[in-house]
């Protein structure tokens, strides 16, 4: 079911991943094959093998495979108690090819760890497509017209022959899971059942079918949880304050049932999204109460649409589920016959490795579960590879907790390489590990992916990769087509470089396609050597940035970065000690935006006690110790340093064509460097688009102009 992607190409030419950086980054452990004691013969990698077909008492022979993953995970365990050498052996889980549908997570711990060079690999055998799935396909016999008459009357008349249902109690399905609220500033939730078509995301029947409605006057926003971030039992009670406003369309009067109706929008910002559910619709007053609160309260004219109305289900690809009544109804978007149609089921993560080192997944397929594909808690050398990533409601890969700037659990020396993820809920990539107090690095790693459509359900702060912790990196990845973020970082001395990024920020504006923010502490992190592309916002909007350092955000450095048709190349809010050297931007609205925002409008929110909460992140960090005080030498020192200025940014050797100049404030000027940076008065050749595509060459012509300018290697930037 894995769509044909750049990813496909690269791997039927027989292309490798791209070398690791040795600067920063070393991924794990190379296969090697166990030598038990000197001078003895190597053992030959034990293996396993799996088929749809096979038997769990079986001795998992190619001849006699076993059935499950968990046979073969047992296998291998009563395996090594044979023999104190096996301990250490390398193992391979062949898994024949066919799907294994998967009805709890895959759980592997400490016993289940390979050895330094020798992992245990559970991979594909011999290219077979084996494909992991959390869901059940739907017969597409199982579906008929609809035969309810109460519910015939409820469909648009123009599609009520058109629509399918099928009894999903009658197949034994019972579990139909709820919608539940999600979005920016809650934690991720399990999301209810999806249903895929032929592989492509169904959408829940909604108003309008595309695009947006505006909310009208707001007779009460609600409560405003964000005004008392930091306070679970305040927030709680600021949640339950639901908002009421006027709705401007009258199409909620004619639904005959509201009691599962939710709304989806940007309730108050346009980089918050964030669903609601209805809680009354009153016709006479046009006026609709919501059950709970936005993040940010509600304003009027912010976009928001209706969803799981099946008065609405008027959309080829719209669909519907009674939960009363077990029935789903569909609107096919093609014909039924020859049809995959999948429902996701499980809730829990698909794969759970914990406190497990050395073990890979290879050349697999996870998809058509609710929650998250791979999920890894303090291991090391663990890797994903080759993998394809799809159809989930949550993310595809997670190591650790990448949610604070901390990254605890994520282990060190992991990676994810040469996947293919799309259309996953809330995100792609996610790396934490390190030891801030330290700042030792965990070295764990997202190279050569190629990530795209994957917040479908969470829009925004759901990136493609998400770092956190201390030195983790991602490189060589092509990311795009996403709504808001595609890289965001938390944490230190991150390495981001050789990416490309294209299409994002689509559904967003005041965002960045590299985004951080609201930390003091964050630094040493590089971006270096990505392309970024055609990155503009929504219509008629506003600062979707290529890098954005955001609220205060210091200690960056961003180098030889090229890019083209971004909105705005740069925005760096008021943060400090950041270099912004040597990179290129070609056609764009803004180039460099510099601002003193710690000096006017966010200068409560900055101080002490503010709402950023700046200080209490100092606090929690020894940042006047060692060996933070010689690696951050001006934040040891920032409290007694006007910690509101913009101080000790530089800005110089970057080259821009077709864009405006930079844009700098005051207080940034005076204490900081600015300097040697050129506008061309000709088009330098770096990028060139052929029939649509977008291609980088060399960029001699501005080496040639601006002394002191490094050339960027664009034959390494990309997927590889």
């Amino acid at each position: 079911m894995s769509q044909f992607s750049r990813r496909d190409l690269l791997k039927a030419a027989g292309a490798t991943a791209a070398a690791v950086s040795a600067a920063v980054v070393t991924g794990p452990a190379a296969h090697a094959e166990p030598v038990h004691g000197r001078g003895r013969q190597r053992e030959p990698v034990r293996q396993f093998f799996v088929a749809p077909g096979g038997n769990d008492t079986a001795p998992g022979t190619q001849a006699a495979p076993l059935a499950t993953l968990e046979g073969a995970r047992d296998a291998i365990r009563r395996w090594r108690k044979g023999s104190k050498d096996r301990a250490t052996a390398s193992v391979t889980v062949q898994l024949r090819g066919g799907v294994y549908r998967r009805t709890q997570s895959f759980t592997l711990d400490a016993r289940d760890s390979g050895s330094p060079g020798r992992p245990v690999t559970y991979t594909a055998y011999n290219g077979e497509e084996v494909r992991l799935v959390g869901g059940v396909e739907l017969p597409g016999a199982s579906f008929a017209p609809v035969t309810d008459q109460a519910v015939v009357d409820r469909l648009p008349a123009a599609v009520r022959d058109l629509v399918q249902e099928v009894d999903l109690a009658a197949l034994g399905i019972s579990d139909y899971g709820r919608i539940v609220q999600t979005g920016y500033g809650l934690p991720a939730a399990v999301t209810a059942p999806e249903l895929f078509f032929n592989g492509s995301a169904m959408t829940l029947a909604r108003y309008p079918s595309a695009d947006f409605l505006t909310v009208g006057k707001v007779v009460d926003p609600g409560g405003n949880p964000r005004s008392v971030l930091g306070d679970p039992a305040k927030m709680a009670a600021e949640f339950a304050k639901g908002a009421t406003f006027a709705y401007t369309d009258p199409r909620p009067s004619t639904w005959a049932d509201t009691s599962d109706v939710w709304m989806y929008g940007y309730w108050f910002y346009d980089w918050a999204d964030g669903n609601l559910r209805i809680k009354a619709i009153d016709q006479a007053a046009q006026q609709i109460s919501t059950e709970t609160a936005s993040m940010y309260s509600v304003k009027a004219g912010q976009r928001y649409y209706y969803y799981n109305v099946l008065e609405e289900l008027d959309t080829p690809g719209e669909w519907y589920l009674d939960r009363d009544t077990g029935k789903l109804y569909l609107y096919p978007p093609d014909a039924m016959s020859g049809a995959t149609v999948l429902l996701s089921l499980l809730a829990d993560p698909m794969a759970v490795l914990d406190g497990c080192s050395n073990v890979t997944f290879a050349n697999l397929v996870f998809e058509g579960a609710r929650g998250d594909g791979v999920v890894v808690t303090d291991g090391t050398a663990n890797a994903v590879r080759d993998c394809t990533l799809q159809l989930l409601g949550g993310r595809a890969v997670r190591f650790g907790d990448a949610s604070t700037p901390d990254g605890p659990g994520g282990g060190s020396h992991n990676e994810v390489r040469g996947c293919h993820i799309l259309a996953t809920g809330q995100g792609g990539i996610s790396l934490a590990g390190g030891d801030r107090a330290t700042l030792t690095p965990a070295r764990n790693q997202a190279v050569g992916n190629e990530i795209h459509d994957y917040s479908r359900l969470q829009a925004t702060y759901s990136p493609a990769v998400e770092l956190a912790g201390v030195g983790n990196r991602a490189a060589n990845n092509h990311i795009y087509d996403a709504p808001h973020v595609a890289v965001l970082f938390r944490g230190n001395d991150h390495l981001i470089e050789y990416n490309e990024i294209n299409d994002v920020v689509k559904q967003t504006n005041d965002a960045g396609a590299i985004y951080a923010g609201r930390d003091w502490t964050g630094r040493g992190t590089v971006i270096r050597y990505n392309f970024l592309h055609d990155i503009v916002g929504t219509p008629g909007g506003d600062l979707a940035s290529g890098v954005y350092l955001d609220d205060c955000y210091c200690g960056t450095t961003v180098s030889g970065n090229i890019f083209y048709q971004v909105h705005t190349g740069f925005q760096i809010g008021g943060g400090r000690d950041n270099v912004i050297t040597n990179n290129v931007m070609l056609s764009g609205m803004h180039s460099v935006m510099l601002d003193e925002r710690g000096l006017n409008w966010a200068a409560a929110d900055l101080a002490p006690g503010g709402a950023w909460g700046m200080y209490d992140l100092l606090a929690a960090v020894p940042y006047q110790d060692e060996p933070w005080r010689s690696r951050y030498p001006h934040l040891a020192t920032i409290t007694d340093d006007d910690p509101a200025y913009p101080k000790y940014n530089t800005v110089e050797y970057n080259a821009l064509y077709g864009i405006p100049a930079l844009s700098i404030a005051p207080s940034a000027l005076t204490y900081g460097t600015v300097d040697h940076n050129l506008t061309l008065t000709a088009d330098p050749g770096v990028v060139t688009v052929t029939d649509g595509t977008v291609r980088l060459s060399g960029d001699d012509r501005i080496a040639a102009q601006l002394p002191g300018y490094h050339r960027i290697p664009v034959d390494r930037i990309g997927l590889k």
